[in-house]
């Protein structure tokens, strides 16, 4: 069976990705995610959490070991890397796989919405993760292999004058999508889909795989 890795934030994020107690009775175990039920041998590199900056990581990762295919699901650029100290991990030893990151709402430690408020820019981190989308399709097509970057979270923030997002490996679509149907709603699921919404996610996912492998 074909290895497919895959790369983003939670919304492709399984139950291994992080330290997770689960209290869902519907949705409990990696053989329930849409990410398990296309057809292939999933390689989850996604992790809860992650910046497009963490996700240009995983893709490092995915290449420097062996895969057939790759999917990449993009993150909101509003998302902000923490680097203000040793301990939150941006360094070259680990390769920045480990770098602390944090959302910008009411939610964020208070550290973090201390630097939101004295330094943060909205525009800039939007810029930052169009280059970093950019990095990432160049860094997976100078690999030969089919790959496919879903824009997902980040749809919302695409600029029409970036001839990047025109390419036939961007997929203007994700699962992310979903969260907006009640019924497709799952509490403490990694991925945050019901039964139903993982349903759901796979068929969406699974028609750019026929399309794109046909």
């Amino acid at each position: 069976m074909k290895k497919l890795a895959i790369c983003g934030c939670s919304w492709a994020s399984d139950f291994d990705s992080a330290d997770y107690t689960n209290k869902n009775k519907e949705v409990f175990e990696n053989s329930q995610l849409w990410q398990y039920n296309l057809g292939y041998n999933p390689i989850i590199n996604a992790r809860p959490g992650s910046t497009n900056l963490k996700i240009y990581t995983q893709v490092q990762h995915t290449i420097e070991n062996p895969f057939d295919m790759c999917l990449v699901f993009l993150s909101s650029p509003s998302r902000i890397n923490i680097a203000w100290k040793e301990s939150d991990g941006w360094n070259l030893e680990s390769k920045f796989q480990w770098g602390r990151t944090d959302i910008v709402n009411n939610h964020a430690p208070e550290e973090t919405r201390e630097y939101i408020a004295k330094y943060y820019n909205e525009d800039l981190e939007i810029l930052n993760s169009f280059v970093i989308t950019e990095a990432i399709y160049w860094k997976l097509k100078q690999t030969g292999k089919p790959f496919m970057i879903f824009t997902n979270a980040f749809n919302y923030y695409i600029h029409n004058d970036w001839k990047i997002f025109q390419q036939p490996e961007i997929i203007h679509d994700g699962p992310e999508k979903l969260i907006g149907i009640p019924e497709c709603q799952g509490k403490d699921v990694p991925n945050h889909l019901s039964l139903k919404g993982q349903n759901l996610a796979r068929e969406l996912v699974l028609k750019y795989l026929v399309d794109n492998t046909t």
